[in-house]
């Protein structure tokens, strides 16, 4: 949501399923880390550079949700 990384959710699922794998992973993982986990996705809006945020801001995070233990 903070990275406005969702739109018409055609791709959500996948993008966040890959994106929290990767990230559950390599909590140090690079934006081509991201890239190349998201490949075989396919977003009809474009939102590939926001979700690329989000993932880089969840890892960064240490993977845990605001305001979660």
């Amino acid at each position: 949501m903070e990275n406005d990384a969702l739109q018409c959710g055609f791709c959500t699922p996948g993008m966040v399923m890959s994106c929290a794998a990767l990230v559950e992973r390599n909590p140090k993982c690079t934006l081509d880390d991201v890239k190349q986990a998201v490949s075989g996705h396919l977003c009809r809006c474009g939102t590939y550079p926001n979700v690329f945020k989000a993932t880089l801001a969840a890892a960064q995070g240490g993977g845990k949700a605001k305001g979660k233990s």
